[in-house]
């Protein structure tokens, strides 16, 4: 079964958080260790393993940051 079929977005990888919300990929990292993105979890058990984090979890960080008016 997909992910689509199941009714919900991917995972996603720290670049492409990082791309979507338009900062570094090392500040995704951070923000995940603080506890922004509460369901990000590696993809295996060592330090080494990729971090994913939920769509879920990426549009309610989005939408808790000011809106720059411009």
């Amino acid at each position: 079964m997909t992910s689509k079929a199941a009714g919900r977005e991917p995972d996603m990888k720290v670049r492409e958080v990082a791309e979507f919300l338009n900062i570094d990929p090392e500040t995704v990292r951070i923000l995940a260790r603080q506890g922004m993105f509460p369901n990000a979890y590696k993809t295996g058990t060592t330090k080494n393993h990729p971090v994913r984090i939920p769509w879920a979890d990426v549009q309610a960080y989005r939408l808790k940051q000011p809106r720059v008016h411009g």
